[in-house]
């Protein structure tokens, strides 16, 4: 479907309410138009925030405790609290840079700065991040659902097979999430998902307690892996490759409405991050596993909820990354472009034969260490860092100049202005910060894994 066949906009955002159109495009319209172009968004402030959220409070919360025994204690809050920042910031630098450039799509946008190579290396690692990310939910809900099930039902060997639970729970739940266009359809099974968080986290506070004498956990300023700790802690916040899609499903899109959602977002991921890792890393200490619910022994009933409900609550998240992974896959098989979204002949195709895929190795591949080490290291570190430090400085920092015309073929560049859209001084060392962060994380994170 070409984009061109439907009514464009006049305007966008806040700056002027699209409601008045909605006589005029279908809902499977606005659904197209909603993942392209600003000024259709229909979410609250809050409503993007737990999208983003659950986008960001995945797998990766329960490494945290590992990480914070690894980078030692005091250094591991220190490097989440730095992650953290850089992640709200570079959210904001992202959508500011977009505006002004009238460019509203993530690999886009690296084309304008790196050009044509920057956006296949894009594509490919928000590839890699998003797929990454979708097979360590896999990954934990296979570690998690057949032992429940297998306690409850103990005849029904079935039951407490890994790949069977995975396959029935991923075709029946998991798999119709995946269906629409727009990531803006989850915000409600986002809502949900999230609101399950302070209860998984209250289930580690009651038991916390009765394992943390058994274990000694000292509070270091360094611990034995200070780089696995960055790895781990880049890959539990990495959130950068889903800003245009929840941008682009907020109605309103103005750079302040956008700040606030940044800020929110990425404190609430932090708090009940740091929250499960600071009584993981308590509970356990040096002892302490990658997946912090294998810590605790397989009977513990006040445990078993908490691990029923993240369970309950990754099969909500699962979509989070493939949503952004489906679009990269669909950009570089050219399906994907500035004037032209996938038919639905192609959307389903690519859709189903993902799907498969990404089930088939979250089936059968059981170590969540390796699945946080090779993407937090390499992927989560471009995209979240390298890159929006970089296209922040193409767009604010030289003559702003489109490497195509085809790049927003579908905009006038005066649609759609903002006068918040302009650097800062204090975002301008942030951008030089990311990057130098980023590249640092990403080379040692190589060369410690080809033994350098």
């Amino acid at each position: 479907m070409t984009i061109s066949s439907i009514p464009p906009s006049h305007s966008y955002g806040a700056l002027a309410s699209p409601q008045a159109e909605s006589a005029i495009i279908s809902d499977e319209e606005r659904d197209i138009l909603q993942t392209v172009r600003p000024g259709y968004g229909t979410g609250s402030i809050f409503s993007t925030s737990f999208n983003i959220v659950n986008a960001t409070v995945g797998s990766g919360i329960l490494g945290v405790p590992y990480a914070l025994h690894c980078g030692g204690f005091i250094g591991g809050m220190a490097i989440s609290v730095f992650v953290g920042t850089l992640t709200a910031v570079s959210l904001m630098m992202m959508i500011r840079a977009g505006i002004r450039s009238n460019i509203f799509k993530f690999a886009q946008l690296s084309e304008r700065a790196l050009g044509r190579p920057g956006f296949h290396l894009l594509n490919l690692f928000v590839f890699i991040q998003s797929a990454g990310s979708c097979i360590s939910y896999f990954i934990i809900i296979g570690d998690t659902i057949p032992v429940l099930l297998g306690q409850l039902w103990p005849e029904n060997a079935l039951l407490a097979n890994r790949q069977f639970v995975i396959v029935v729970l991923s075709l029946l739940l998991i798999f119709p999430l995946n269906l629409a266009r727009s990531i803006g359809s989850l915000a409600k099974v986002s809502v949900f998902s999230v609101l399950l968080l302070p209860i998984i986290i209250l289930t580690i506070i009651v038991r916390a307690p009765v394992y943390a004498p058994q274990h000694h956990a000292p509070v270091t300023i360094f611990g034995p892996s200070v780089l696995d700790a960055l790895g781990i802690q880049a890959f539990a916040f990495a959130c950068s490759h889903v800003a245009f899609n929840n941008y682009l499903s907020q109605k309103n899109q103005s750079v302040v409405a956008w700040t606030w959602t940044s800020i929110i977002s990425t404190f609430s991921s932090w708090t009940a991050t740091m929250m499960f890792g600071v009584l993981g890393y308590f509970a356990f200490g040096q002892d302490v596993q990658q997946n912090l619910f294998n810590s605790f022994p397989a009977d513990d009933v006040v445990i078993n909820i908490g691990r029923f409900l993240l369970a309950v609550s990754l099969i909500f998240t699962v979509p989070m990354g493939f949503y952004p992974a489906r679009e990269a896959l669909q950009k570089s098989l050219g399906n994907d472009t500035p004037d032209r979204q996938p038919t639905k002949a192609q959307h389903y195709t690519v859709t189903v034969a993902l799907f498969i895929g990404m089930l088939y190795i979250g089936a059968t591949v059981q170590s969540l260490g390796k699945v946080y080490a090779f993407v937090g290291g390499l992927a989560s570190s471009f995209i979240a860092y390298i890159i929006p430090g970089i296209t922040y400085l193409s767009v604010f920092k030289r003559a702003p100049q489109l490497t195509g015309p085809s790049e927003t073929s579908y905009l006038n560049q005066d649609e759609f202005k903002d006068e918040n859209a302009v650097p800062t001084w204090w975002m301008d060392i942030t951008a030089v910060v990311l990057i130098a962060f980023g590249v640092g994380i990403m080379v040692l994170t190589v060369g410690k894994a080809i033994g350098i």
